[in-house]
């Protein structure tokens, strides 16, 4: 499978929307806000989500300086909320999917998260090349860089995770990071349970 992975000379760009008027937006590990920010800036009504409390209170600092309204949780991305099952238009997650110790939970969690016909936008460390590839750093490296997929590990994440293949494009910058757009155009349930982090949790109770 392909993914749908583009010509490097097309811009990632061209998939995220210029405007968020009265979209509801998820940014996930938002950091200190900058991309919250921005995001807030284009239209959406955002609820950001970080779990270093340092950064999320800088967030906070932010927002209230500049009148940004925006919601701000200090929380683990894996404090999964079942109230907001389905109520996302998109969902924004930079440089994050390669801190966690469980990517593929961290996708599902989302896709969940995602109103049918929403976009996860997700940009990553990444291993070079395609060939199902995930290297492991684990607390060896220090800023809990855990795993970086290749194009194709990181296209089955998302597909495990509940996308569709000809719903996914995979991107990758100049510094060899990817960018991943996919759109959740139908519910869907885990594919396989088996080994799955979260057996018999409402994440498996999509349909």
């Amino acid at each position: 499978s392909n993914f749908g992975i583009k010509d490097l000379k097309k811009k990632y760009s061209e998939n995220y929307p210029k405007k968020l008027d009265n979209k509801r937006l998820l940014n996930i590990g938002m950091n200190t806000g900058g991309d919250l920010l921005v995001l807030a800036g284009m239209g959406a009504h955002c609820i950001g989500v970080e779990e270093n409390t340092q950064y999320a209170g800088a967030a906070r600092l932010l927002t209230n300086s500049l009148e940004v309204e925006a919601d701000i949780l200090s929380m683990s991305a894996y404090c999964d909320k079942e109230e907001w099952a389905r109520s996302f238009d998109h969902v924004f997650c930079s440089g994050v999917l390669y801190h966690v110790t469980d990517p593929l939970l961290l996708l599902r969690i989302l896709f969940c998260y995602l109103k049918p016909g929403g976009e996860l936008f997700v940009e990553t460390k990444a291993e070079a090349g395609r060939k199902g590839i995930c290297t492991y750093s684990g607390s060896v490296e220090k800023g809990a860089n855990w795993y970086a997929p290749d194009e194709l590990t990181v296209g089955r994440w998302f597909i495990d995770a509940g996308f569709e293949n000809k719903d996914i494009s995979i991107y990758r910058r100049s510094n060899g990071r990817l960018l991943v757009h996919a759109t959740k155009n139908s519910l869907t349930g885990l594919l396989e349970s088996q080994g799955f982090s979260r057996p018999g949790s409402w994440l498996e109770n999509e349909n």
